[in-house]
């Protein structure tokens, strides 16, 4: 198995870099798209925090085994090619390798993107982030039924009072089957599909069986 295989088994390296070794960066998830791949996790963290100015950060951490991925530095070098392959795609500086540490045979990789779009491109799957209204503008389906976050009441809201949210903050993506995340917003989560809100400010997103069809998910947020 040749290094780029090695790294493309991590499960916060997902698909695109399984695609890059083939054809180049990840490819990005449209509005309606379906993801066709999936991948074991591995056990580790995957966390995504929409930062007060905007910026999304993804910090994710597992096992490191050399042998399996390669050498450190021969990681770095992989991610960091990636990373600067998907920019060229891009058309701008949108995704920055913040940390990438192997400490006590566990790697920690920090991410930040400049846009859901280069989320999307860099991980392989659908991830928008910006306003209800620009997301209709994109296409996105928004005829949807979310729940009230927190509500013991089951209270819910459709299509019509959702776009009455217009500017309001909405995460849209559909990880892959096997992927999990935890989603911390820079506001208190208003309404949500798809995933269990844990917190005021954090949703979780369990993976799903191996093949299976994960619906979109929804997060609203002030």
């Amino acid at each position: 198995m040749n290094r780029r295989k090695k790294v493309a088994g991590m499960f916060w390296l997902p698909v695109l870099l399984f695609a890059l070794a083939l054809t180049g960066c990840g490819k990005t998830g449209g509005a309606q798209g379906e993801n066709e791949y999936s991948q074991e996790t591995g056990t580790g963290t995957n966390v995504v925090e929409i930062k007060k100015d905007g910026v999304i950060s993804n910090t994710t951490e597992e096992d490191f085994e050399a042998e399996d991925y390669g050498e450190e530095e021969m990681l770095r070098e992989f991610v960091l090619r990636t990373a600067a392959d998907c920019n060229i795609q891009l058309g701008g500086e949108e995704i920055a390798v913040k940390k990438l540490e192997v400490k006590k045979e566990r790697v920690t990789l920090v991410m930040e993107y400049g846009t859901g779009e280069a989320f999307s491109v860099f991980n392989g799957y659908p991830f928008f982030y910006g306003t209800v209204a620009e997301a209709y503008e994109k296409g996105y389906d928004l005829n949807v039924e979310l729940q009230e976050a927190g509500s013991e009441t089951g209270a819910s809201i459709g299509k019509d009072q959702l776009l009455e949210m217009g500017s309001r903050s909405i995460i849209i993506t559909q990880p892959l089957p096997k992927e999990y995340l935890t989603i911390r917003t820079s506001g208190k989560i208003l309404y949500i599909s798809g995933a269990e809100c844990v917190k005021s400010n954090e949703a979780k997103i369990d993976t799903i069986e191996e093949g299976g069809s994960r619906e979109m998910i929804y997060i609203v947020f002030k």
